[in-house]
């Protein structure tokens, strides 16, 4: 009888922490703190700086452009020459 009630005790114990183990999973992940949403006026002001910031970059490839030829710079030294031109 004793052998009967420790091995009904050992697998109530096991199934206590089975099932304990089963609903750790189940539960969700903590989720990451929530961002608010950018306004209308954000949006609009990242879009125009973006916009400026593409002109300037046309404008800076344009003068380049313009340097390597007046400097008739042809192939790798051109290339070479676009490069850190545009960089800076």
């Amino acid at each position: 009888m004793l052998r009967l009630w420790f091995a009904a005790t050992l697998v109530a114990a096991f199934s206590l922490v089975a099932a304990g183990g089963a609903i750790a999973q189940q539960q969700p992940p903590p989720s990451a703190p929530v961002t608010p949403a950018p306004s209308v006026g954000d949006k609009a002001a990242a879009k125009k700086k973006a916009a400026e910031e593409r002109k300037m970059k046309r404008e800076k490839t344009a003068s380049c452009r313009k340097q390597a030829k007046d400097q008739k710079l042809k192939g790798a030294e051109r290339k070479t020459f676009m490069t850190t031109c545009t960089t800076t």
